[in-house]
């Protein structure tokens, strides 16, 4: 039977399959199976759904069986293999917990330890209550009291409740309860809003009786000056700083800051979960160092009647400002330092308003600066009390600069006496050529002239004085100095310079600081102050003569302030010119002084009452001898100084 080569209908024929790459394919030679290639281990391919050729069967063959397709075989890894990667990944993991466990038990270990206890741990602050100042009779200038800080928690008030808590805290608080809704609506943060600061014990008393969910105080501290303005200009005020310690701006609460302030101590205790000390567990504690306080030489009496009376004489005279120093000679101890205008400690708007005006502001001190040029003439000049000179109205000097008196008079005669007690310039002048430049500078210098005077207030200036040689130094200076013009004083300055001569020629370094006391009340008197002779005690003594002679000259003239009953005076006036800086310079305005020291025979007490820019009224007798004249006679009561019932000595002042 033949085979044939086209598709049959048959069963005995059967289509051919080819062999493929990649699987076992039969084939059919002469009716035997071929034999099998290997199975490779490689992927098998996909089949192809195209339509295979047909093959002649074989006849009177056997039906063939479909080809054995093999699947690739996977390669398992050896077991050995496998255990050692597990075991080393293994191993890997457990080096990283070793390693962070040695981080956090050996090389952080302190940082954690340390942060834990920090956590449990609350440090209290001991504030140390800052020390009071007193004057000399202990009526008190400065004060601490306790104080609360109210506060609320708006998220534990209803909002529906809080128009009637606000009501409710209005009156105690002082402020209007829609104030208070305000603040409860719109806090500083959602848990906190301050509702008073410094709020006083009573007034935290009838917040705290309301008993009203979600308001709560801390206390504080605060300073009090229950005195109000009185001596402020010389105690200060103090500030809150960011931790609420009360810290010293001006005065005596700035320059003696750390010792009003003392040191806070502090405590660290263990909480618990619920925020409170657990009990029997171990606190450290750092003790507060004490505050002291301060003890001053201010007498409050007299204090008060010099404050008064600056403040009548600015209104009185239109003046801008006023200064009254009171001192005692022998001690250099300041019993008063007022001033006109003032400022109260508790209200301060502004720095400038503080300023002390008795140690900061400078000026022009006019005739009273002309003892100095006297007591130079005698000591280096070869000059008496009675030396004669004459005195025309006007003098020009070095043939270029011209002087005059205060007021038109002929030609007359004085001694140095005269010159002194009539105060006249063109005299003063004449006087100064008897000693040189540098001898004039020395002397004014001696005196506390151009140098900060020893009271260690804040904002004190040393004044304005040059030295022969200098830049500022012109060749009109010494004149102008012999009569108190062409430099810059102050109000302590003048004073101390006539303690000195009060004192026999021996300056006393003025001193506002009596002592310190502790929280025990032990007092620690302030160290001596420095004494330096200036002048000798004779030329003190002719000072002190010449200088009785004023008050008398000044009665004459209608202007009897320094004539006190029972007492004897020495005193000396002064008028200077002032350039005012808003019309160019010009010399239009007037500084008034007048300094006296009483009793005359056994000097106790000295004023210095300086008076800027009066209004009509300007000459020193007149603007400023009033207030000398209250002052030094509310002085001399108030220390019990009893009276000398002494005359006035007689001292020549013509020269024939």
């Amino acid at each position: 039977m033949s085979v044939g080569t086209g598709p049959g209908r048959g069963g005995d024929q059967r289509p051919r399959r080819p062999a493929g790459r990649g699987a076992a394919a039969d084939s059919y030679a002469g009716g035997r199976p071929a034999a099998r290639r290997p199975v490779r281990d490689r992927p098998r391919r996909a089949r192809s759904t195209a339509p295979r050729p047909a093959s002649p069967r074989p006849a009177a063959t056997r039906p063939v069986q479909q080809p054995y397709l093999a699947r690739p075989l996977l390669r398992r890894a050896s077991p050995a293999k496998r255990l050692k990667v597990t075991l080393l990944c293994t191993a890997f993991v457990l080096s990283g917990f070793a390693g962070r466990l040695v981080q956090l038990q050996g090389l952080d270990s302190a940082m954690y330890r340390t942060a834990a206890q920090q956590q449990q741990l609350r440090h209290i602050s001991i504030a140390a209550v800052r020390g009071t100042i007193t004057a000399s009779d202990g009526t008190v200038l400065a004060m601490t009291i306790q104080t609360y800080t109210i506060y609320a928690d708006p998220a534990l008030i209803p909002t529906k409740l809080r128009a009637g808590v606000a009501g409710k805290l209005a009156g105690p608080l002082g402020i209007s309860a829609g104030a208070v809704l305000g603040l409860l609506d719109h806090p500083s943060s959602p848990e906190y809003v301050v509702l008073a600061r410094d709020a006083s014990a009573t007034t935290a008393d009838r917040v705290s009786a309301l008993d009203e969910p979600g308001v709560d105080m801390t206390p504080s501290y605060a300073r009090a000056y229950p005195a109000g303005d009185l001596a402020s200009d010389i105690v200060g005020f103090t500030d809150t700083s960011a931790n609420g310690a009360l810290v010293g701006e001006a005065g005596l609460e700035q320059e003696y800051n750390s010792l009003l302030a003392g040191r806070a101590g502090s405590e660290n205790v263990e909480i618990g979960t619920d925020g409170e000390p657990i009990p029997q567990t171990e606190s450290d504690i750092t003790q507060a160092v004490p505050a002291r306080s301060l003890r001053l030489t201010i007498n409050a009496f007299i204090q008060n009647e010099a404050d008064q009376v600056c403040q009548q004489r600015v209104l009185a005279d239109h003046a801008s400002t006023c200064s009254i120093v009171v001192m005692q000679p022998h001690t250099g101890a300041i019993l008063a330092m007022a001033q006109w205008p003032t400022y109260d400690p508790q209200q301060v708007t502004s720095l400038q308003a503080t300023t002390d005006i008795g140690v900061a502001d400078v000026f022009a001190p006019g005739s009273t600066l002309k003892p100095i040029t006297v007591a130079a003439a005698l000591e280096k000049g070869g000059q008496t009390p009675m030396s004669p000179y004459t005195i025309p109205y006007q003098i020009t000097m070095d043939g270029q600069f011209t002087f005059h008196d205060a007021d038109w008079h002929p030609t007359v005669r004085y001694t140095i006496a005269g010159i002194l007690a009539h105060s006249s310039n063109v005299g003063m002048v004449q006087v100064a050529q008897h000693i040189t430049p540098q001898q004039q500078y020395d002397f004014l210098r001696a005196f506390g002239i151009g140098s900060v005077s020893g009271l260690g207030l804040p904002g004190e200036s040393a004044g304005l004085l040059a030295a022969p040689g200098s830049a500022n130094y012109w060749g009109d200076s010494r004149y102008e100095y012999a009569f108190g013009q062409g430099l810059g004083v102050t109000a302590i300055q003048m004073a101390s310079v006539y303690a000195t001569i009060a004192n026999g020629g021996v300056r006393v370094q003025p001193t506002i600081v009596a002592g310190t006391t502790t929280g025990t009340g032990a007092f620690t008197p302030a160290p001596r102050p420095q004494r330096r002779r200036v002048i000798s005690a004779k030329t003190a003594r002719e000072l002190m003569l010449m200088l009785q002679q004023v008050p008398e000259v000044d009665a004459q003239a209608g202007e009897p302030w320094g004539l006190i009953s029972g007492y004897t005076v020495a005193a000396k006036t002064g008028t200077a010119q002032v350039s005012d800086p808003s019309l160019r310079g010009c010399l239009c305005q007037y500084g008034s002084s007048y300094i006296g020291i009483a009793p005359a025979d056994n000097p106790q007490l000295v004023v210095a009452v300086n008076i800027q820019d009066p209004q009509g009224k300007y000459y020193g007798d007149e603007v400023a001898g009033p207030a000398f004249y209250d002052v030094m006679k509310f002085a001399l009561q108030a220390m019990k100084i009893p009276p000398d019932h002494a005359k006035t000595p007689y001292v020549r002042l013509t020269a024939p």
